[in-house]
């Protein structure tokens, strides 16, 4: 009479009959199993491939480079209002909020002194310190 297997040797038994059972399906349909080893080989070289594609069309792009030394760019001018679509006038080219504090007005001149192209006229300029004096037109 045969005892009933329990725990660790019950665990073991139907370990190897299931692997006995699917070495025989393995053995029956090899194509199977052959694209099942081989297609994560197949799909990783996949995307190696691509992967060298990408670099190669980008390569001269700095996009992905470390420049440690980028040419310098002048920063671009501040353009007239009247240049601009959808205007309503008067316009302003600049406007600016703050409070009365004269590091922000001489930052303020500077930038107008020193816009490229030409300097912003103190009469295309706008100051405001709060929703109430833009709404005024104060």
């Amino acid at each position: 009479m045969r005892t009933t297997l329990t725990g660790l040797p019950l665990v073991l038994q139907q370990f190897r009959a299931l692997l006995k059972k699917n070495l025989l399906l393995s053995w029956r349909n090899k194509r199977a199993t052959l694209l099942q080893l081989l297609s994560p080989l197949i799909f990783i070289f996949l995307i190696f491939a691509i992967d060298k594609a990408i670099k190669a069309q980008t390569s001269t792009s700095s996009a992905y480079k470390t420049v440690t030394d980028p040419p310098t760019e002048p920063s671009p001018p501040i353009t007239p209002c009247e240049d601009k679509f959808f205007i309503k006038l008067p316009c302003y080219d600049f406007v600016w909020s703050g409070d009365q504090n004269p590091i922000f007005q001489t930052i303020v001149t500077r930038i107008m002194n020193n816009n490229p192209g030409r300097p912003i006229p103190p009469s295309k300029a706008r100051h405001f310190s709060s929703q109430s004096s833009i709404l005024s037109g104060n």
